[in-house]
C-alpha cells in the first residue's frame, strides 16, 4: 500500500509557489519568500517572521498511477487565523482534505491522513493552507509508482497584505491568488502577508528567477494606518526597487478591493486615492500598468468576512473580475 516515502528531491520537484524547499529536523519546509526575505522579516518582529513561513500559495502537483495518498505534517502559526485547511485532489476532483485547527495556546501540531487516488494513471495536486506554516513529516505513495512532475513554463510573484495571504478563504483554494494562478495556468509565489504595508526594504530583495509578471496588492492597510505622505514615498520606492530588480517584467498594481468600511474618514484621506496615485506613478515608472479593483466585489457585506477580507463569495468575483480585466488587456 502506500509505504514509499517520498524524498527532499523528489518533493522539491513537485513543489510550486516556493522560492525554495529546505529540511529541518526531519521536516520538509515550503518557503515562499527567499533566504534574505525571511531574514528581512526576522529583523522586523517575531510575529511577522513566523508569518512569513505560512504556506500560503504552495501546491504540491504530480502524476501517478498511485491509489493511495498519505500525508503527516505539523503546523505551527502563521497568522492571526488559527484553522487549517489541505486540500488533495485527483484529475480535478476533491477527494479530501487535511484540516484542523489550532485551538488556543497550541502553537503547534502533528495531523495525517490518507486518501484513495481512484485507479489508473491521474493527476494529484494538494493545495497547503494559507492560514498556517505546514510542514511536511512524510508524503507517501504506493510501494512502486510513478511519480513526474507537472511543470509550469512561467512564474509570477504576487505581493500583497493579507487579502493576497488568503484572508478569510475556508479552503486554500478558494483564494484569489489560488484561483488566478489557476486561470493563469502559472507558477504563482504568493508573497502576501497579513497586516503588511508598502515596504520599499522588501523589494530591493530580489528573487532567483525572472519572472513573467509582478502582481502588487497593497494599499488598504496604508490607507488605515499610514499618512498619505508616507504612502507615496514608500509605494514609490516599492515600485522603483521592483523595476531595477526586474527591468524587463510588467509590473502590474492593483488598487484594492473596496472595503465595506471605506467610507469612514481617516487622515489619509479618500480611499480611491490609492488607485489615483498608482496612475501618476505609472508615468513616470517603465511597463508599470494599474488596474483599479475598488469595484470587483460588490460592497455589500455578504462578500466579506468582515469590513475589509473577503469571503469565498468575494473571492470568487474578485478572480473572475481581474482575470476579465487581464484578458482584456491581453496581460496574461
Amino acid at each position: 500500500m502506500y509505504n514509499m516515502k517520498l524524498t527532499l528531491d523528489q518533493i522539491t520537484t513537485i513543489a510550486r509557489g516556493v522560492a525554495r524547499v529546505k529540511e529541518a529536523d526531519g521536516r520538509i519546509c515550503f518557503c515562499r519568500y527567499t533566504k534574505e526575505q525571511n531574514e528581512y522579516y526576522r529583523e522586523k518582529g517575531t510575529d511577522w517572521h513566523k508569518k512569513s513561513y505560512a504556506t500560503a500559495g504552495v501546491i504540491l502537483e504530480f502524476d501517478t498511477d498511485s491509489e493511495h495518498l498519505g500525508l503527516k505534517v505539523k503546523i505551527s502559526i502563521g497568522s492571526s487565523r488559527r484553522f487549517f485547511v489541505h486540500s488533495i485532489f485527483a484529475n480535478g476532483q476533491r477527494v479530501g482534505e487535511l484540516a484542523g485547527r489550532l485551538e488556543e495556546g497550541e502553537s503547534e501540531k502533528l495531523c495525517q491522513g490518507s486518501y484513495f487516488l481512484g485507479e489508473g494513471y491521474k493527476r494529484v495536486k494538494i493545495v497547503f493552507p494559507w492560514s498556517v506554516v505546514s510542514q511536511v513529516c512524510a508524503l507517501t505513495i504506493d510501494d512502486g509508482a510513478i511519480i513526474a512532475p507537472v511543470k509550469k513554463t512561467k512564474k509570477v510573484l504576487l505581493y500583497g497584505d493579507s487579502i493576497t495571504q488568503g484572508y478569510d478563504s475556508s479552503r486554500p483554494e478558494n483564494s484569489y491568488v489560488s484561483q488566478l494562478v489557476q486561470m493563469l495556468d502559472v507558477d504563482g509565489i504568493d508573497k502576501g502577508m497579513g497586516a503588511e504595508v508598502f515596504s520599499p526594504e522588501l523589494a530591493e530583495l530580489k528573487d532567483k528567477f525572472e519572472p513573467h509578471l509582478i502582481f502588487v496588492a497593497y494599499g488598504t492597510n496604508d490607507w488605515s494606518k499610514k499618512s498619505r505622505e508616507e504612502f507615496e514615498v514608500n509605494s514609490r520606492g516599492f515600485f522603483q526597487a521592483l523595476r531595477r530588480n526586474y527591468p524587463n517584467t510588467t509590473i502590474i498594481a492593483l488598487a484594492p478591493v473596496g472595503r465595506v468600511n471605506r467610507d469612514v474618514v481617516k487622515p489619509f484621506g479618500a480611499f480611491e486615492y490609492i488607485a489615483k496615485y498608482f496612475c501618476e506613478l505609472a508615468e513616470e515608472i517603465d511597463r508599470m500598468i494599474v488596474i483599479d479593483c475598488i469595484d470587483f466585489i460588490p460592497c455589500s457585506q455578504d462578500y466579506y468576512s468582515d469590513h475589509v477580507h473577503p469571503n469565498d463569495k468575494g473571492f470568487e468575483a474578485y478572480a473572475r473580475n481581474l482575470y476579465a480585466e487581464l484578458t482584456r488587456r491581453e496581460l496574461d
